[in-house]
């Protein structure tokens, strides 16, 4: 009896799950993007289903950062870091030669140089990326270390200096353009790869819709 008591709890429990807001999207759950010019055409409109949920921690704050695929197989990353209006990251990686197409790749490599003081103007303005290319950037971090955990702690605390459960490490490197809205957010972890994304802080009703998976 325990057990059958437990197993229809569990059921009651998945459909009594709400889920109102984009930090509550979990692995499976679809989520939609409303028509903005603002958002870049490869996500505009578009469906997008959550296939793994990450958290970036640092010293003194960590957030969740979810991994979504369009049908059309572009790749969206969400995440939620601290910011006064409430604002969500998007953000789109970028491979080599997307950089090398949006940036003078002399002015880029000067983020790497320390103190750290680099300045990006890009080549041009690809309407691909809808608003989230800005005029310029300034850099704002210089090899802050942080940790990738391939696990959601959103209800709890990362595991830290434990050789069996802490994330990959990282050094991050950062630029802002419009006033702080625009970003280029650079992780380069300790086998030596390196991403780069291009990001933007948007309000959360740029995601128009919400689905429970399965519902």
């Amino acid at each position: 009896m325990r057990f059958l008591k437990s197993l229809f709890s569990k059921k009651t429990a998945t459909l009594n799950r709400v889920l109102e807001q984009p930090q509550q999207l979990q692995i499976g759950d679809i989520f939609c993007f409303g028509d903005s010019f603002a958002l870049p055409t490869a996500i505009r409109k578009q469906q997008l289903q959550v296939n793994e949920v990450t958290t970036i921690e640092f010293e003194h704050e960590h957030y969740a950062k979810l991994i979504a695929q369009s049908s059309n197989n572009q790749l969206v990353y969400i995440s939620f870091p601290r910011n006064p209006q409430h604002f969500i990251k998007c953000s789109l990686l970028l491979n080599r030669s997307q950089v090398e197409s949006l940036f003078d790749l002399d002015d880029f490599a000067e983020i790497f140089e320390a103190p750290g003081k680099a300045r990006l103007t890009p080549l041009r303005k690809d309407p691909a990326y809808g608003d989230m290319l800005a005029s310029e950037y300034i850099q704002q971090d210089f090899e802050t270390s942080g940790y990738l955990h391939q696990a959601d702690y959103r209800d709890g605390t990362p595991p830290q200096f434990t050789d069996q459960e802490h994330g990959r490490e990282f050094q991050y490197f950062s630029l802002e353009g419009d006033q702080g809205l625009r970003l280029i957010d650079i992780f380069i972890f300790e086998n030596g790869d390196t991403d780069v994304y291009l990001s933007s802080l948007r309000p959360r009703n740029d995601i128009a819709e919400l689905w429970i998976k399965g519902e």
